[in-house]
Parts: structure tokens; sequence; C-alpha cells
């Protein structure tokens, strides 16, 4: 006869990995790095809607490094839409899933 402890050991760590999968975003580096802005972005869920919010930074330095930490543990994604790394500007378009809200807090290291 099976034991069913080893698929039920399998199928928690499995939902165990998708529940912890956070969608941080990383480009460039921090490492000697200033850290010249830091924005909170928190949009409340909307049933059935997509979220979405544009942060944008005009500087003076060129951009050494972008985070966007997901305080959320969600599955939202980041995408750089003009400037980033070697810019003087950067402008990130933060996206959540739909039905879910957004909490991420991105930091620009120049």
């Amino acid at each position: 006869m099976y034991s069913l402890k080893p698929l039920l050991f399998l199928l928690s760590a499995l939902a165990l990995i998708s529940l912890c999968q956070a969608e941080n975003f990383t480009v460039g580096s921090n490492l000697n790095g200033q850290l010249v802005h830091i924005e909170k972005v928190s949009l409340s869920a909307f049933p059935f809607k997509v979220r979405t919010k544009t942060v944008s930074y005009n500087g003076q330095q060129a951009i050494r490094g972008i985070s966007a930490i997901d305080l959320d543990k969600s599955k939202a994604k980041v995408t750089i839409m003009a400037g980033g790394i070697g810019f003087t500007y950067a402008t990130l378009r933060l996206k959540s899933e739909r039905g879910e809200g957004l909490e991420y807090q991105v930091q620009i290291y120049a």
C-alpha cells in the first residue's frame, strides 16, 4: 500500500514556495552608491482590476542602481519604461495581478 506522506510533503513544500515568491526587481548595483531617491508605493486591491503606478525620478547624477522591493510578496511586475542605469532619469511602471494591490519600496542609487 502506498503512503501519502511523501506526496503531502511535496505538495505543502510547493505551496510554501509559491506563497513566498516575491517579485523583487534589481538592476545595476547599490554598492558604493548613494541613495538619491526612495519612494513607497501603496495601492489597495480592487476586485477584478489591475492596479498600475508610475514612479519617476529626474536627478543630476547618473543612476547606478535601481531596486524595487515587494513588501507584499505579490506577483506584481516592475518594468523600466524610460531611462535607467547610466541615465540621470528613470521611469518605472509597477503593475499588479488582477484583483491584487501594490506594496513596493523603490530605491534609486547614484
